[in-house]
């Protein structure tokens, strides 16, 4: 049974500027805390990314669009759109709203 859309606030989060392996476990935690809530990450400030906090950011998604809830990813740095480009998941992991 899917989840209704909800009309609450997303909850703001400011990416750290290097994702890396160290920041992998706390992004983590911190989305595990805001399951259920709408949520935009800005991506802004972001100079390194690793294949780690991908896993992390995918996994996310994926989960929020299961549950039918707001997960946007705003503001993506130069290095943050070369990052996930290199990868391959410029589509998957972009400024649009996965719940949309």
């Amino acid at each position: 049974m899917a989840r209704r859309p909800t009309s609450l606030k997303p909850a703001a989060i400011d990416l750290s500027a290097v994702l890396d392996l160290k920041a992998a476990g706390p992004l983590c935690d911190q989305l595990v805390e805001l399951r259920g809530k709408p949520i935009v990450l800005d991506a802004s400030g972001v100079s390194k990314v690793g294949g780690q906090c991908v896993q992390v950011l995918l996994a996310a998604a994926a989960t929020w669009q299961a549950d039918a809830v707001s997960f946007k990813i705003a503001e993506p740095s130069e290095a943050f759109r070369n990052s996930v480009e290199l990868m391959g998941l410029s589509g998957t992991l972009s400024d649009r709203d996965t719940a949309a």
